[in-house]
Protein backbone atom coordinates (compact mmCIF):
# COMPACT_ATOMS: atom_id res chain seq x y z
CA UNK A 1 0.00 0.00 0.00
CA UNK A 2 1.44 3.18 -0.86
CA UNK A 3 0.57 6.18 0.60
CA UNK A 4 -0.35 9.43 -1.70
CA UNK A 5 1.03 12.34 -0.23
CA UNK A 6 0.20 16.39 -1.56
CA UNK A 7 3.15 18.51 -0.84
CA UNK A 8 1.98 22.23 -0.98
CA UNK A 9 4.69 24.46 -0.73
CA UNK A 10 3.63 27.88 0.89
CA UNK A 11 5.67 31.18 0.17
CA UNK A 12 4.93 34.71 0.82
CA UNK A 13 3.35 36.24 -2.60
CA UNK A 14 4.62 39.80 -3.78
CA UNK A 15 1.41 41.47 -1.82
CA UNK A 16 3.23 39.31 1.55
CA UNK A 17 0.64 37.06 2.25
CA UNK A 18 1.23 33.78 2.67
CA UNK A 19 0.12 31.64 -0.33
CA UNK A 20 0.63 28.22 -2.15
CA UNK A 21 3.46 28.94 -4.19
CA UNK A 22 1.84 27.59 -7.99
CA UNK A 23 -1.23 29.70 -7.02
CA UNK A 24 0.68 32.95 -6.25
CA UNK A 25 3.31 31.86 -9.54
CA UNK A 26 0.18 32.01 -11.99
CA UNK A 27 -0.99 34.89 -10.63
CA UNK A 28 1.58 37.08 -10.64
CA UNK A 29 2.92 36.94 -7.43
CA UNK A 30 -0.58 37.20 -5.64
CA UNK A 31 -2.40 35.99 -3.08
CA UNK A 32 -5.95 34.77 -3.50
CA UNK A 33 -7.74 37.66 -2.19
CA UNK A 34 -5.54 40.09 -3.37
CA UNK A 35 -6.09 38.89 -7.07
CA UNK A 36 -9.61 38.62 -7.25
CA UNK A 37 -9.84 42.20 -5.78
CA UNK A 38 -7.47 42.95 -8.74
CA UNK A 39 -9.53 40.89 -11.05
CA UNK A 40 -12.90 42.42 -10.00
CA UNK A 41 -11.52 45.93 -10.96
CA UNK A 42 -10.14 44.84 -14.22
CA UNK A 43 -13.58 43.51 -14.89
CA UNK A 44 -15.46 46.72 -14.11
CA UNK A 45 -12.76 48.76 -16.20
CA UNK A 46 -14.05 46.35 -19.02
CA UNK A 47 -17.65 46.60 -18.83
CA UNK A 48 -18.47 49.95 -17.69
CA UNK A 49 -15.46 51.75 -18.86
CA UNK A 50 -12.33 54.14 -16.89
CA UNK A 51 -14.95 56.70 -15.61
CA UNK A 52 -16.98 54.29 -13.62
CA UNK A 53 -13.93 52.57 -11.96
CA UNK A 54 -12.30 56.07 -11.02
CA UNK A 55 -16.19 56.68 -9.54
CA UNK A 56 -16.19 52.99 -7.90
CA UNK A 57 -12.70 53.97 -6.14
CA UNK A 58 -14.00 57.15 -4.75
CA UNK A 59 -16.99 56.25 -3.51
CA UNK A 60 -16.12 52.86 -2.01
CA UNK A 61 -12.87 53.33 -0.62
CA UNK A 62 -13.38 57.31 0.99
CA UNK A 63 -16.21 55.57 2.91
CA UNK A 64 -13.84 53.08 4.77
CA UNK A 65 -13.19 53.72 8.50
CA UNK A 66 -9.18 53.24 9.34
CA UNK A 67 -9.99 50.41 10.97
CA UNK A 68 -11.53 48.53 7.95
CA UNK A 69 -8.76 49.77 6.09
CA UNK A 70 -6.83 47.46 8.23
CA UNK A 71 -9.42 45.19 8.38
CA UNK A 72 -9.14 44.69 4.28
CA UNK A 73 -5.90 45.05 3.87
CA UNK A 74 -6.75 48.44 1.62
CA UNK A 75 -2.97 49.59 1.50
CA UNK A 76 -1.61 46.42 0.27
CA UNK A 77 -4.39 46.50 -2.30
CA UNK A 78 -3.38 50.19 -3.21
CA UNK A 79 0.11 49.55 -3.53
CA UNK A 80 -0.57 46.81 -6.30
CA UNK A 81 -3.08 49.03 -7.95
CA UNK A 82 -0.10 51.64 -8.29
CA UNK A 83 2.10 49.13 -9.34
CA UNK A 84 -0.46 48.03 -11.94
CA UNK A 85 -0.76 50.93 -13.66
CA UNK A 86 2.46 52.19 -13.29
CA UNK A 87 3.46 49.72 -15.82
CA UNK A 88 0.65 50.08 -18.08
CA UNK A 89 1.86 54.14 -18.43
CA UNK A 90 4.28 52.39 -20.26
CA UNK A 91 2.65 49.54 -22.55
CA UNK A 92 0.02 51.80 -23.25
CA UNK A 93 1.08 55.29 -23.54
CA UNK A 94 -2.63 56.92 -25.68
CA UNK A 95 -4.15 56.43 -21.92
CA UNK A 96 -1.65 58.68 -20.61
CA UNK A 97 -4.06 60.87 -19.06
CA UNK A 98 -6.86 58.23 -17.38
CA UNK A 99 -3.56 56.34 -16.10
CA UNK A 100 -2.07 59.58 -14.72
CA UNK A 101 -6.14 60.17 -12.59
CA UNK A 102 -5.44 56.86 -11.47
CA UNK A 103 -1.79 57.22 -10.18
CA UNK A 104 -2.74 60.73 -8.87
CA UNK A 105 -5.83 59.02 -6.92
CA UNK A 106 -4.18 56.30 -5.34
CA UNK A 107 -1.40 58.44 -4.37
CA UNK A 108 -3.78 60.70 -2.69
CA UNK A 109 -5.45 57.24 -0.49
CA UNK A 110 -1.82 56.40 0.34
CA UNK A 111 -1.40 59.95 1.90
CA UNK A 112 -4.59 62.13 2.37
CA UNK A 113 -3.99 65.78 2.75
CA UNK A 114 -5.50 67.93 5.61
CA UNK A 115 -7.54 70.65 3.75
CA UNK A 116 -6.77 73.33 6.40
CA UNK A 117 -2.91 72.99 5.64
CA UNK A 118 -4.20 74.31 2.58
CA UNK A 119 -5.57 77.26 3.73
Amino acid sequence: MSDNKIIMIMMKAKCGHVEEKTYSDAHHGLCRKCHSNFAFLLDLEQKYGEDALIEYWYAKILTYSSSERKEIELDCFIDHLIEFYQQNLIKFPSKEKYIKKMLYMLHSLQEPFDIETLR
